[in-house]
């Protein structure tokens, strides 16, 4: 026999070991989780490991999901593409995970998404690109809205309020530029134009230039499209030069943390938001409004501190893998899961979940996800 094909051979026996071995752990789901813990974006991956344990402690004590246990399997990513494809393959390969949950970032889950479906792992990510699950793939998912879920909430908002011209500055990352690039394509259906586009660097700590192109260009309104630190440096950044007109930032910016290091300069600034951000506004009648204030309350209670945003993507994610393991009627493989999670409906943190085969994310307009929130006297209020 060749050594090629031994290898082959030797390739294909580890596949079904594993997969057999998901099947066999009827007492267990053996769940892996890539999150940013450390490094710039462990604002969205500290969190989002809070969320996950505490869902996973919650139903572990109710007996697990269908009665398996949940054995959680965490690694820190450092939000870096490379460790995060690395430990998707320890995950996959040597912990013999069903699902992965995660990464917290978009350029770490398109990183990944190759991968997953290489390895045939369920995965539900973290991202908001829509990007990571357009076009879908068998074994892809994501919880958080779509940006352009998001860029139709903020263009309708402008639109509505006669802000006919905006200057765009965002990231130059994976979150940034597909969000500039939702924000470039859409804008023209809503009478909308772009006077300025403008990019920094992820790590960048003075964007004053970019702030006064944007300023002398005259937009209406100013569009930061990125995550924590840039808003709050922006913030700073405008108040310094006496930036005077409105200043919208995405769901990147949807955190306490963006009040808290920009101080006044946040004072005004407006946000779209899930509603995790405000549990009081969501109507008694809405869906998700019980899901939404039990998150809000079990995290306050946990954990001595209001949840943020980005704890619903984690919290979401496990209401997902629980759904779709009690829809399966023989052994739970990943392949199992895979094909279950399209048929998954539910109410969750970030919104009211439809998915389908053509839908991996699950979350469109009809469930109203996003509302637009705004900065007064230090905290965040609704103004939709």
């Amino acid at each position: 026999m060749s050594l090629k094909k031994f290898t082959s051979l030797a390739a294909a026996a580890v596949v079904v070991m594993l997969t057999s071995a998901i099947c066999r752990g009827a007492e267990e789901i053996r769940v892996g989780a890539l999150l940013a813990l450390s490094g710039p974006a462990a604002f969205l991956g500290s969190p989002e490991q809070k969320a996950l344990r505490l869902i996973v402690d919650q139903m572990n004590a109710k007996g697990g999901i269908d009665g398996h246990s949940i054995k959680l399997i965490v690694y820190d990513t450092e939000g870096n593409s490379t460790n995060a494809g690395q430990q998707f393959r320890r995950l996959a390969e040597s912990e013999s995970v069903a699902v992965i949950v995660g990464p917290s970032t978009t350029g770490e889950s398109l990183a990944i998404k190759p991968i997953a479906n290489e390895l045939k792992v369920p995965t539900i990510t973290l991202a908001g690109a829509e990007a990571v699950v357009v076009p879908p793939t068998r074994y892809v998912f994501k919880t958080p809205p779509t940006d352009r879920v998001v860029a139709r909430h903020m263009l309708g908002y402008f639109k509505q309020h006669g802000l006919a011209t905006i200057g765009l500055l965002s990231s130059a990352d994976g979150f940034g530029q597909t969000g500039a690039n939702m924000i470039a394509e859409l804008a023209p259906s809503y009478g909308i134009t772009i006077n300025a586009k403008e990019e920094f660097g992820p790590r960048d700590t003075d964007m004053t230039a970019q702030v006064l192109k944007i300023r002398d260009s005259g937009a209406d309104a100013m569009l930061i499209w990125s995550v924590n630190p840039g808003p709050t440096i922006i913030l700073r950044n405008a108040k310094a030069v006496g930036y005077n007109k409105p200043i919208f930032n995405s769901y990147g910016g949807a955190t306490q943390q963006l009040i808290t290091q920009a101080g006044d300069a946040a004072e005004g600034t407006y946000v779209s938001s899930m509603r995790l951000l405000a549990p009081e506004a969501v109507p008694t009648n809405d869906p998700i409004h019980d899901i939404v204030n039990k998150i809000a309350t079990d995290y306050q209670k946990k954990f001595g501190e209001a949840a943020p945003t980005f704890a619903a993507h984690t919290y979401d994610a496990m209401l997902i893998i629980d759904a779709a393991v009690k829809k399966i009627k023989g052994p739970i493989t990943r392949d199992a899961i895979a094909d279950a999670i399209p048929t998954v409906e539910l109410p969750g943190g970030n919104g009211y979940f439809r998915f389908s085969a053509t839908d991996h994310n699950g979350i469109d307009e009809s469930s109203k996800p996003m509302v637009m929130m705004r900065v007064k006297n230090g905290s965040w209020i609704v103004v939709e």
